[in-house]
């Protein structure tokens, strides 16, 4: 299944892994605990403002990574 990643492809695409971890961990830290009252509407846009961008930075690291993989093959 991962048999095109290599150790070069995922040193080439760890720099992404900082702000995965960051927003991961502010997203964690705010669903276990709050310190602010529940309000919907707010709850609601700061998960989106925070998954939204974890998700669409995965999905550009599998991207770049298979990109990274494809044109060294080439190579």
């Amino acid at each position: 299944m991962l048999d095109w990643l290599t150790r070069e492809t995922v040193v080439d695409v760890s720099i992404n892994a900082v702000p995965v971890f960051i927003l991961g961990y502010f997203t964690v830290l705010h669903g276990v605990g709050s310190p602010w009252e529940f309000r919907p509407l707010a709850v609601f846009f700061m998960y989106v403002l925070t998954l939204f961008p974890l998700v669409l930075l995965a999905v550009a690291t599998y991207y770049a990574a298979r990109a990274i993989e494809r044109d060294a093959a080439r190579a």
